[in-house]
């Protein structure tokens, strides 16, 4: 057990330890604190109190999984100062108990199917599909001494397959489901706190979704004109980059294909948390060439000129929201699926409605920082007509 205190949201994590269903969901707003409490719950509840116990945490992607949910995990190990055993080849942590925790998305799903676990957390569940989640069902049988192994899910009430699944067909009756809001989360800052209840006057129904953790209609999206793909062309004309800077919220930097007038999302960094010297240590193996246009929030001139020099030709970027929105809608655009941030931002982005359900052209000022960086490297080079970068095509084999 851990040597040090831990303090827990009381009313997600009685319900997790109250729950003795096959499926555990756990959903709602933003900032309710459902996953960081599910992590805690699996380590402590699960994983060390009991021996020998396996646990299987995925992603729709292995790229999502490490800067999320992984991360997490680690950190709650340091915390509270668990010993633990990192085989990071094989991502899997092994506790002093014998309980184990592997990290897999279900982008590679060979990989785990000759595997068994007593409990599998499906962290961000909206990004699974239906397929996938029955998939993951039959590898809970991993035989247990008293415990039943349980299947976990935490997600906003985004619309999936999950709706109607669990909540209008009720296909399953073996299920415990727990809604949450930002008010559940006791230990949630105070800026964040604005943020969300600003949105009652900036969006009805993200305030809906992410305030108020209730199921809606995302309705009025800006973009509908991109395909999610497998693969993307072995080079490219060139390469550029958009990057939106964060703090508390995510630093969002996109890799981005241009291929005959074709443009690819090929990669992304999205992550909380970054200074500016961890972000600078994060490009260096995320920019190639290092030549490569970065385009940045031009309200950031400091971190543009850190960023310029530590070596990186990083640009302010055209900054007309409504200009640079027309821009990206009118390109041929393509997203690898394992950019699951940029997915999940660009399905719910979306246009303003005010109280009584009037359009606005302007984009809803939240959860759209994957929507800024395209946007800003997109319409900026684009639309300036770069040449094309000296030395030719790119050759991107083996990047991902």
């Amino acid at each position: 057990m851990p040597k040090k205190k831990i303090q827990v949201i009381k009313k997600i994590y009685d319900f997790l330890e109250g729950s003795r269903a096959k499926n555990v969901l756990v959903y709602g707003g933003a900032g309710s604190g459902k996953s960081y409490t599910v992590a805690q719950f699996l380590l402590i509840d699960r994983l060390l109190r009991y021996r020998n116990k396996r646990l299987l945490v995925t992603r729709k992607t292995n790229p999502s999984l490490r800067q999320s949910a992984m991360r997490l995990m680690k950190e709650l190990l340091q915390e509270y100062l668990i010993p633990y055993e990192d085989l990071k080849s094989e991502q899997l942590i092994r506790l002093p108990n014998g309980s184990e925790i592997l990290f897999r998305g279900i982008d590679d799903p060979e990989k785990i199917k000759s595997q068994e676990f007593n409990y599998i957390w499906m962290e961000e569940a909206t990004e699974f599909t239906e397929r996938d989640y029955q998939q993951l069902r039959l590898r809970l049988r991993r035989a247990t001494a008293g415990q039943r192994n349980q299947l976990y899910m935490t997600f906003n009430p985004v619309p999936s397959w999950i709706k109607t699944y669990f909540f209008d067909e009720r296909k399953e009756e073996d299920v415990d489901i727990l809604h949450t809001t930002y008010l559940d989360n006791p230990f949630l800052d105070s800026e964040y706190i604005s943020i969300l209840e600003e949105l009652q006057e900036q969006d009805r129904v993200y305030y809906q979704i992410y305030t108020l953790g209730e199921f809606a209609e995302l309705k009025h999206l800006i973009y509908t004109h991109y395909e999610l793909v497998d693969e993307v062309p072995v080079s490219f004309d060139e390469i550029i980059y958009g990057l939106d800077f964060g703090y508390n919220n995510p630093t969002a930097c996109l890799k981005i294909g241009i291929k005959d007038q074709y443009v690819w999302v090929i990669d992304e960094i999205y992550q909380s948390h970054l200074t500016n010297a961890d972000l600078i240590e994060l490009l260096k193996d995320f920019v190639e060439p290092r030549h490569a246009f970065i385009y940045c929030d031009s309200a950031e001139p400091q971190r543009i000129e850190e960023l310029r020099r530590a070596g990186f030709n990083a640009r302010p970027s055209e900054k007309d929201v409504k200009l640079g929105i027309d821009f990206v809608k009118r390109q041929r655009l393509s997203i690898l699926r394992k950019c699951v941030n940029t997915i999940k931002e660009i399905k719910s982005y979306k246009w303003k409605e005010d109280a009584q359900g009037e359009i606005l052209e302007v984009p809803v000022k939240f959860m759209d920082h994957a929507m800024d960086a395209l946007r800003y490297a997109v319409f900026t080079h684009l639309k300036r007509g770069k040449a094309r970068v000296k030395g030719g095509r790119h050759d991107l084999k083996g990047w991902w």
